[in-house]
């Protein structure tokens, strides 16, 4: 195998290993308006997970993470406990998303 074929096989087998799962959370309750956002981004930053989140029409909010499902799973146990005082959430759908590029850092969206 010449040089430059070799070259293109590792770069596509380390670029498989160095791709995270993307997580999209919907959340619904009383999410707008309370500082909720904030405190997805102060949580997923103390988790060091990538994403963003962003308000949504119809009053809930969606958050998308790059991270494994354990640690997804424990952003979704943790979040509760760590929300503005004026949140309430009353439900979390989770779905995994496919061919995400990779994000860096967390950021809210407007």
């Amino acid at each position: 195998m010449g040089f430059f074929k070799r070259h293109k096989q590792e770069n596509k087998n380390t670029s498989q290993k160095n791709s995270a799962e993307t997580w999209q959370l919907t959340v619904s309750g009383i999410v707008q308006g309370v500082g909720f956002r904030w405190s997805v981004l102060n949580l997923a930053q103390q988790m060091k997970i990538a994403g963003n989140v962003r308000n949504n029409n119809d009053e809930t909010v969606t958050i998308t993470l790059q991270a494994g499902l354990n640690q997804v799973n424990q952003f979704c146990s943790e979040l509760p406990q760590n929300i503005s005082p004026f949140a309430r959430i009353s439900n979390i759908k989770k779905e995994k998303l496919s061919n995400v590029a990779k994000m860096s850092g967390f950021h809210v969206l407007y």
